[in-house]
């Protein structure tokens, strides 16, 4: 029997109970439908302990649960969105309507980014390596899309370097997805369509009739380096938006799970991101930590009382995001995620909690507010 703590709020004095209610040895204190008879007794039920079988919790909740109108979730549509690319880039130039549905999905993005950014940044922290291919690459637009929109790029100029992030590595897309499952360094095959892919994703785009050549040539050069040292051409003149893709696709690739490796903390990402990027010398470092977050959304911390929570928004300060807390400093999962203020002593953010090694299934669109349920 895995158990739930429970809080004050789901518990109300002369209501009756919807559920057997345990100590932490799982010892009975009060049936179901009994009543708490007074505040009194309540504190003094709380000060003890109240406990819930996950299995009885889950049951009743389903079962009380009414069907309801469709409403806005962005975490729905950011699944779809994912969905609805993977298949695209799959078809990329055999579909003659490519280009048009591409647009449809940048377009959207930038909308989703629009109303509720924090969620964009969720998805990307919370995404998994099964899907990597298409996930990396709108994690990547996600980055770049803040950082453009920070420097005052137009949004036709965002839209843009949407489009070129999206397709970047559309001449390698299969492969991609073999090298985040592979146990093992890539072959030299492989390195060398590795090597090729930045000007076969773009003879993909000519095919499908793209001529925006400000979308061609942020993809061409999305891994050149102003030293010279990056690849296909080793070139060091590189457009504006090819370097900030560049950024973004490193530090997306630092924050994502592969088969053979965990995602790096965020934190220590945007600090090797910030070093490698010139530091204080190149602007876009500075925006890249500071839009994103040392502890973004979708990361899992522990507050200085031992409690695991999960960031929901950015704060005003990087240190002091929206949390909500969701097992205790035992590791026992509240039976509701609840809001913890990061600006208090006893909940500040004390470390980054790897994302494996939380067991705790959260509800992000019931956490954003965007299902009542």
């Amino acid at each position: 029997m895995k158990l739930l703590q429970l809080l004050a709020d789901h518990v109300k004095v002369g209501v009756p109970l919807l559920w057997n209610v345990r100590d932490r040895d799982r010892n009975l204190l009060l049936s179901r439908g009994n009543v708490v008879q007074s505040e009194a007794q309540l504190q003094a039920l709380l000060a003890r302990g109240m406990y819930v079988d996950e299995v009885e919790y889950r049951s009743q909740r389903a079962a009380s649960e009414k069907p309801k109108p469709q409403a806005f979730d962005p975490i729905w549509l950011w699944s779809d969105l994912q969905t609805k690319l993977s298949l695209l880039m799959r078809e990329n130039s055999a579909d003659p309507e490519f280009l048009d549905k591409l647009g449809q999905l940048s377009m959207l993005m930038q909308l989703l980014i629009e109303r509720d950014a924090d969620v964009g940044i969720f998805v990307m922290m919370q995404a998994d390596a099964v899907k990597y291919a298409v996930s990396h690459s709108v994690h990547t637009a996600v980055i770049a899309e803040l950082i453009a929109k920070k420097v005052g790029a137009s949004d036709d100029e965002r839209r843009t370097i949407i489009n070129a992030a999206l397709t970047m590595n559309l001449g390698m897309f299969e492969l991609q997805a073999i090298l985040a499952a592979q146990a093992t360094p890539p072959t030299d095959q492989q390195r060398a369509a590795i090597r090729a892919h930045p000007a076969r994703s773009v003879a993909i785009l000519q095919q499908a009739g793209l001529k925006d050549v400000d979308w061609l040539r942020a993809v061409a050069e999305h891994h050149e380096t102003p030293d010279g040292k990056g690849y296909p051409r080793g070139i060091k003149d590189i457009s504006v938006a090819a370097e900030l893709i560049r950024h973004a696709d490193v530090f997306a690739a630092k924050i994502s799970p592969r088969a053979t490796r965990s995602a790096l903390p965020p934190n220590r990402a945007a600090r090797e991101s910030f070093l490698s990027m010139g530091g204080q010398e190149n602007p876009m470092a500075a925006l890249l930590v500071k839009e994103v977050g040392i502890f973004p959304p979708g990361a899992f911390v522990r507050l200085a009382n031992g409690e695991v929570a999960i960031v929901l928004r950015r704060g005003q300060l990087a240190s002091t995001p929206t949390v909500f807390s969701v097992t205790n400093s035992n590791g026992v999962p509240y039976i509701e995620p609840v809001r913890r203020d990061t600006a208090r002593k006893d909940f500040t953010i004390d470390s980054i909690v790897p994302r494996q090694s939380v067991m705790v299934r959260v509800n992000p669109s019931r956490l954003y507010g965007y299902d009542k349920g």
